[in-house]
């Protein structure tokens, strides 16, 4: 079992857009060429699943990087980017930018949370019950400190795209690493990491995994 993640390709329009399928316009023209690279990088490898943020960046590069193949795409609102605190957009200028810069001046660990929008662990408590359950209906059951997995899911690759904070926050969680308010992975547009999990006693557990060249 293993599961890739990969950061959208260059935006273009309303980055909070959640259009229908398919996807258009939300991936600026270099954007869909690095979403075709991707494509191409990722060509020989086997995708059983696709779990993708709602945003259209995000499917938008799903649908392209698997393009021709027959894998089903599940779209999932958890699985979204930072939520800014919407509200603040309807202030004066010279009141948000105040708000903006008094948390620019915190330290890291003063971050938690700030007036600017969703705090740290409400991200973990968004994304991380959420992807459990989904991977749950697989047959991956989050277990005894790693997973005890289904015969049948024994095998299943799955493909997770979404955003860089989201990949972080999933990510850290996986790897079981304790959350902080800056993001441990540097996911650059379309960029991809990849889990394995390696069984031990009936438990498997992830791995981090740095793909060579093709």
């Amino acid at each position: 079992m293993k599961i890739t993640f990969v950061r959208h390709a260059e935006i273009a329009g309303d980055p909070f857009i959640c259009p229908e399928r398919p996807v258009k316009g939300s991936l600026s023209e270099k954007g869909v060429k690095q979403a075709k690279l991707l494509a191409k990088t990722l060509k020989g490898e086997k995708f059983d699943l696709a779990i993708s943020s709602s945003y259209g960046r995000a499917l938008q590069t799903a649908e392209i990087v698997l393009n021709g193949r027959k894998t089903p795409i599940r779209i999932c609102d958890f699985m979204k980017e930072w939520m800014p605190d919407r509200h603040l957009e309807k202030l004066p200028k010279t009141e948000f930018e105040a708000i903006q810069k008094l948390a620019s001046g915190f330290h890291a660990e003063e971050t938690w949370k700030t007036d600017l929008g969703e705090g740290c662990f409400d991200m973990y408590a968004r994304i991380c019950p959420a992807f459990l359950k989904e991977l749950d209906k697989i047959g991956i059951h989050a277990r005894l400190g790693g997973y005890v997995v289904d015969k049948k899911a024994k095998d299943l690759s799955i493909a997770v795209f979404a955003h860089g904070g989201s990949l972080n926050v999933l990510l850290s969680f996986i790897l079981e690493l304790r959350p902080f308010p800056i993001g441990r992975f540097a996911f650059e547009q379309t960029g991809y990491a990849t889990v394995k999990f390696q069984e031990c006693k009936g438990i498997s557990y992830p791995t981090l995994c740095f793909p060579a060249p093709k």
